[in-house]
C-alpha cells in the first residue's frame, strides 16, 4: 500500500521524503508511476519540468522529492527506488487538493495573542469559502507538528513512531534525555487539548488548551482540507499584567507601577506649568 501524502494547490511546494539506510555506492531514483518517467537519479533531475527537484540529507539517508507550486495533475503514485539487486522501492500516493482562491481560514483576533499561564488558550477558526460541500476536516498545528488530543478512553497517547516504549535513560546520554523530555512534553500537552468543529453556513473549529504553560508558546495554524491556512502566534506569559492579554486569560487591568509613576510625573508637570 502506498503511503499517502497530501498537498494543496496554492502552496509553495509538496514534499515526499524517502529514507534509505546503508546506501553505500547505490543511487536513489524517483519515478512517476503513471508514465514511468524517471524524475531524478541521485541529485540530478531528468525532467524538463523544473518544479521537480530532489535534496539529499547530509548523511545520505533521506532523499526528498520537492514538487514546487503543486497542481492537481501532479496527484498520483511516486516511487523511490534504490538500484540494488533485487531492486528496492517504496511507493507514495501524492494527493494534491485543489483550493479555490476565495477559500481561506481566518483565526479570530490579532496575529499575536497573549494568555496568562494557568488560563485556557482558546483559538477560533472560521473557514470562508463559496461552498461548504466536500469541505473535509480542519487540522490544527503547533509549528510543524499536528495537534492530536488525548482521549482517556484510548489509553495513553502513542509516542512518535519507532518509540513504542521509553528506552532506559542514561544520565550521561544528553541527546536521549532531550528526546525523551520532548516526548514527555508532547504527551502532557495532548492531555490538555480539546477540539470541536461546527458545520453550518460556514465551518468553524475551536481549539482549547487548558492550564496554559509557557512551553505552549508558539505558532499555531488552522489548516482546512479545502482552503488556505491561517496562523497566529501565541504567547503564554507569567507576568500579572501582560500588555495584550486575551479575554480567556485576562487579569484585572489596573495600571502597573510604571504607568502610575508616569501619570504622577505628567500631573506634576501640568501643575508646574499652570
Amino acid at each position: 500500500m502506498p503511503r499517502n501524502i497530501t498537498g494543496r494547490t496554492g502552496h509553495t511546494e509538496a514534499i515526499i521524503k524517502c529514507r534509505v539506510d546503508s546506501l553505500h555506492d547505490k543511487s536513489v531514483s524517483w519515478i512517476r508511476k503513471r508514465d514511468l518517467h524517471i524524475l531524478t537519479v541521485g541529485t540530478a533531475t531528468y525532467t524538463s519540468d523544473k518544479r521537480f527537484q530532489v535534496t539529499e540529507s547530509k548523511d545520505s539517508r533521506e532523499w526528498t522529492l520537492h514538487v514546487k507550486s503543486p497542481l492537481a495533475k501532479d496527484s498520483g503514485i511516486y516511487e523511490c527506488q534504490v538500484n540494488t539487486e533485487p531492486k528496492m522501492s517504496m511507493a507514495f500516493q501524492l494527493n494534491i487538493i485543489e483550493i479555490s482562491p476565495d477559500a481561506k481560514a481566518v483565526i479570530s483576533g490579532p496575529p499575536d495573542l497573549h494568555f496568562k499561564a494557568g488560563s485556557a488558550i482558546i483559538l477560533n477558526c472560521l473557514v470562508q469559502q463559496p461552498s461548504v460541500k466536500d469541505i473535509g476536516p480542519i487540522y490544527w498545528y503547533r509549528g510543524e507538528h499536528m495537534i492530536t488530543p488525548f482521549d482517556a478512553d484510548d489509553g495513553q497517547p502513542e509516542p512518535p513512531a519507532g518509540r513504542s516504549e521509553h528506552p532506559q535513560r542514561n544520565p550521561e546520554d544528553t541527546s536521549l534525555n532531550d528526546i525523551m523530555s520532548e516526548v514527555d512534553l508532547q504527551m502532557e500537552f495532548a492531555t490538555r487539548i480539546a477540539m470541536e468543529s461546527q458545520l453550518g453556513d460556514t465551518l468553524k473549529s475551536r481549539l482549547r488548551i487548558s492550564n496554559a504553560q509557557t512551553t505552549d508558546t508558539g505558532n499555531y495554524t488552522c489548516q482546512p482540507t479545502t482552503a488556505s491556512s491561517a496562523s497566529v502566534l501565541v504567547h503564554v506569559i507569567n507576568d500579572e499584567n501582560p500588555a495584550a492579554m486575551q479575554k480567556s486569560g485576562a487579569c484585572p487591568c489596573a495600571p502597573g507601577p510604571l504607568q502610575l509613576l508616569l501619570q504622577l510625573l505628567l500631573q506634576l508637570r501640568g501643575g508646574a506649568s499652570g
